[in-house]
């Protein structure tokens, strides 16, 4: 039984051991989950600042991703880590933080995502 217990446990922690590196390895997804997710948080976190439906969907598309894996899937360390590194920014400069969002993401920009309004 001490046997069974034991490579139970062995079992588990060499499959923790192999899981967690596939996990936190980046896809090559990363760049464009990054500019959709930093588009929708600051159309939640800039004033003035929307998610433009239609471009956004364009995107969407020509990338083959959908609302799932925005929002619901697993994300890489490093997408989370962009991500909060982000946040932080729009905690202690939101202007600067907004502003830099809106050139990379508005009207103009190779990603026009955001909208005024």
């Amino acid at each position: 039984m001490i046997l069974r217990s034991s490579l139970a446990v062995i079992a588990w922690i060499a499959f923790g051991l192999t899981a967690q590196p596939h996990r936190e390895q980046a896809t090559p997804q990363d760049p464009v989950l990054l500019s959709g997710i930093e588009a929708d948080l600051a159309s939640r976190r800039c004033d003035g600042v929307r998610i433009d439906a239609e471009h956004f969907r364009a995107f969407s598309s020509q990338a083959q991703l959908n609302h799932a894996d925005f929002f619901q899937k697993t994300r890489s360390v490093r997408l989370q880590a962009a991500l909060d590194d982000l946040d932080a920014r729009l905690r202690r400069d939101r202007r600067a933080a907004c502003d830099a969002i809106w050139v990379a993401y508005g009207p103009g920009s190779a990603r026009p995502l955001l909208r005024r309004g």
